[in-house]
Parts: structure tokens; sequence; C-alpha cells
């Protein structure tokens, strides 16, 4: 086993007991559900029979002669039956509270989990941008030009910072390459910290393009690391994507997640309804992807849905579920496929 194998083997089981973890909470969740429902069926029926009182309370206040046609009266008794009504749906309001908390939750715990790959994405990124940089400084066997790396050195400088001795190394071996190529003997040294080093060096650099102007920056070979640009699953992604179902939580978190990609996404949660599902139907005919997500959806709007996509043959993604991840990973898989089929084959 090499370094890149032990690497790979570390991300490989730090994601699957964040996995882990995530599965046992949400059984976790799972469990407490009906003790949860209880516990707030009883505050809701409090605070239901407070309000009860109190609207009772003022009718009695109203005399026999008042009642007929009294405004406020009639008001209070609207608010009564109201009250009433809330109270003989105790079940499906505690219910209804409860699973909305716990799919707040479990969004958390996928944000959660989300990050933490990330982190762990990019912070290998970073060691392998290191290990780049390292090339880059070896093969310059000119001066000016080990000098001039240092300018594209000193734009990665934060990312080499978040690794630790990562600006060191580079540092210092960029001093060694430098002064291995000078003919006036070591002109490069380390003078307080490895940044201000690193400073110096890139503003000597600006200064010697005034005599050596460059056309492009010095930029590292992408052999190390996998991609150029820093890791994020869903950069690449690019359509439109129309989503029925879900809450207003989880089409935030999916927005903010493919913020960076050239994903249009057009939405209508469970909260918006029938009328909001009418508004965004024009949009079917050009999407590259339409989804239902029937874990969190009403039949009518499920039902309005596949109506509206049948019409114009589109073919419909059904997702029984509103989990962050498994709803970014089905976007991914199908935009990704999507652009597969669009590419021009080549006899």
């Amino acid at each position: 086993m090499n370094l890149a194998d032990l690497d790979q083997l570390e991300v490989s089981v730090t994601s699957l007991v964040s996995e882990a973890e995530e599965e046992l909470e949400r059984q976790r969740l799972r469990r407490q559900r009906a003790e949860r429902i209880e516990k707030r069926r009883e505050e809701i029926a409090g605070r239901l029979n407070g309000l009860l009182t109190k609207v009772e309370s003022a009718i009695a206040a109203f005399s026999k002669a008042e009642m007929a046609d009294n405004e406020k009266y009639l008001a209070l008794k609207t608010q009564a039956d109201q009250v009433k009504e809330h109270l003989n749906h105790l079940d499906e309001l505690a219910e209804a509270a409860v699973d909305e908390e716990i799919e707040q939750e479990l969004l958390e715990v996928e944000e959660r989990r989300l990050d933490e790959r990330s982190a762990i994405d990019l912070s290998q990124w970073r060691q392998e941008l290191k290990e780049d940089l390292l090339e880059l400084i070896a093969e310059q066997d000119d001066f000016y030009d080990a000098t001039d790396a240092a300018i594209t050195i000193y734009g990665y400088r934060h990312d080499l910072k978040a690794v630790p001795g990562a600006l060191e190394e580079v540092v210092e071996a960029l001093v060694k390459q430098i002064n291995d190529n000078s003919d006036r003997g070591p002109v490069a040294r380390i003078q307080g910290t490895h940044e201000s080093a690193l400073q110096f060096i890139y503003n000597k650099a600006w200064e010697n393009r005034g005599n050596r102007p460059r056309n492009t920056d010095l930029q590292p070979q992408v052999r190390h690391r996998k991609t150029e640009k820093r890791p994020n699953p869903y950069t690449d992604l690019a359509g439109k994507v129309v989503i029925f179902g879900g809450h207003d939580r989880l089409y935030t978190a999916v927005r903010n997640r493919l913020r960076e990609s050239e994903v249009e996404l057009v939405w209508c949660t469970a909260q918006e309804g029938l009328n909001r599902a009418e508004q965004i139907e024009s949009h079917i005919p050009t999407a590259d992807l339409v989804m239902i997500l029937t874990g969190y959806a009403s039949h009518k709007l499920t039902e309005k849905a596949k109506n509206a996509a049948q019409k114009t043959g589109k073919p419909i993604e059904m997702i029984n579920t509103t989990g962050l991840v498994t709803v970014l990973e089905a976007i991914a898989y199908n935009l990704k496929v999507k652009s597969l089929v669009k590419r021009p084959k080549y006899s």
C-alpha cells in the first residue's frame, strides 16, 4: 500500500462512517416519533384549551340582548368554532408539527454530512495541489522562471496555509530552486515568516517582468489533483431541472449546493401548491429533467405534475424521498446522462 492508497482508504472510511452516523440518526428520530407526537399533542391541546377558555369567557360577558347582531360577539363565536375544530384534529396537527421538525433535523444531518465530505475532498485537493506546485518549481531551470513561479504560488497561498507545513515546504523548495539557478549565488532567503518570504519573492518577480515580460503565468500541471478547480461535485452540471414536491427548506438547501453550477432550478414545493404548479408547467417542454418528490407532495400535486409532463412526452423521475443527498445525486446522475446523450458521435 502506497500513500495514495492510504489517502483513498482514509477518504472511503471517513465517508462510510459519516453515512452510518446519518443512518443511525434517522433511526433514532423515527423511534422517537411516536413519543414526540404525544408530547406535542399535549402541548397543542393545552394551548388550544387555554384559548378556548379565553374566548368562551369573553362570549359569556355579553348579555342576551347583545348576542343577536353584535359583530364582536359573532366574531368570538366564529373564533370559538375554529378552536374547537383544531381540537378535533389534534392528532393531525401534532403529527404534522413533529414530522416537519424531523424533516428539518434530517436536513441538518445531511447538510453536516455534505460539509464534512466537502472538507475532506478540499483537504485532499490541497495536499495534491502542494505536490503539483512542488513539481512546477522543480521544472524551472532558469533563474527568472523560478522566481516567476512565486506569482503562481502566491495565488494559492491560502490553500497552502490550510495544510500544516505545506506553505513552508513549498516556499523552501522555491527558495532553493531560485538559488540553484542564480549566477550570483544564494540571493533568496527566508527572513521572518515563510509567507513574508513568499511576498518578497512575489514582488521581485513582478519587478523582473518589467525587464523580461511574460505572456502567460506559469501554471502547475494537473498531475496529482483530479481537477484544476477546487472540488465541487456539482460545478460541472448544467441544464434546466423542474421539480414538484418537497418543502421550502429542501429547495433552499439544494439551490445553495448548486449555486456554482449552470443548473436552472424551477421548483414548486408542497407548500406553494397547485397555483405555483400551474405557473411552472410552461417550463416542462424545455426541461432537461422533470422530478416529482412523492415523499412530500400531495396526491393532487403529483397528478397535476404527471399530467403536465405526459402532455409534452417528457419522462418523469419519481423519487419517494425528501432527502437532500438523494435529490442532489438524482439531479447529478440524470444531467450527466443527458449530457452524454447530447454529445456528438464520431465515426
